[in-house]
């Protein structure tokens, strides 16, 4: 079994997420904002990812803009957050504006994030789709995606591979969704684990930047509680 660090901390992440939701929004939007992230906690979390990951093990993290928390500390990141409270040795190697074939702010796509992941020999490893790719063919994308997971499997054989569906606060979930499936459809095949986020911070006051896309301290600290309601104890 995972060990964790305190429930507190867990706690203390939502509760401040949702004493900022307060002061910034009222609360009829904080509440709104706590049931959307337990509904989107709600459905089949993965024991199985708890069970395999120790304290103390590498977790890499192949994500976007969202991930690495643009706007914020890396240490703001849910990423960072969900780490933090499991006691992961973190590997965030996301890079803002990069897809599996949208080139990041690094001139890199996923590839690069990739490569990094297998060089730090992680024992999960954390990939997500992006709304970055989005405009791209989506046969393209997949075939980028298939690739990228059966790259992660066969160099990480004992790893953990966690997908995730794509996190956006302007993209719709129409247009998402045939790169979270395709995404998803990619990563059960080599033996990994799914995790439907929804979307928690979009269109909530307080939980997004100024720029309509990327979530606030309280929005990445909301993400973070989906993520750890997905990953179960």
């Amino acid at each position: 079994m995972l060990a964790r660090r305190p429930l507190a901390t867990a706690a203390t992440a939502l509760t401040a997420a949702l004493l900022a939701l307060t002061a910034l929004s009222g609360c009829a939007t904080a509440g709104g904002a706590l049931a959307g992230a337990e509904g989107a906690g709600a459905d089949a979390t993965s024991s199985a990812v708890a069970d395999s990951v120790a304290d103390g093990d590498r977790v890499a993290v192949i994500g976007d803009s969202i991930e690495s928390g643009l706007g914020l500390e890396p240490s703001e990141a849910w990423p960072a957050l969900v780490a933090a409270s499991r006691g992961w040795r973190l590997d965030n190697l996301s890079v803002p504006g990069a897809g599996f074939v949208a080139v990041g702010s690094d001139g890199n796509d996923f590839t690069a994030q990739v490569d990094a992941a297998i060089a730090t020999r992680a024992q999960l490893v954390f990939i997500g789709a992006s709304d970055n790719d989005l405009g791209s063919d989506v046969s393209d994308v997949s075939a980028a995606m298939q690739k990228a997971v059966e790259r992660l499997s066969t160099a990480l054989p004992d790893a953990r591979i966690v997908g995730f569906s794509a996190l956006s606060g302007q993209a719709s979930d129409a247009d998402l969704a045939p790169f979270d499936t395709a995404l998803r459809k990619a990563v059960e095949k080599a033996g990994g684990t799914w995790l439907d986020l929804g979307q928690p911070y979009r269109g909530q006051g307080g939980l997004v930047q100024d720029d309509d896309e990327h979530p606030t301290l309280p929005g990445q600290q909301v993400i973070a509680a989906v993520v750890e309601s997905k990953l179960g104890a």
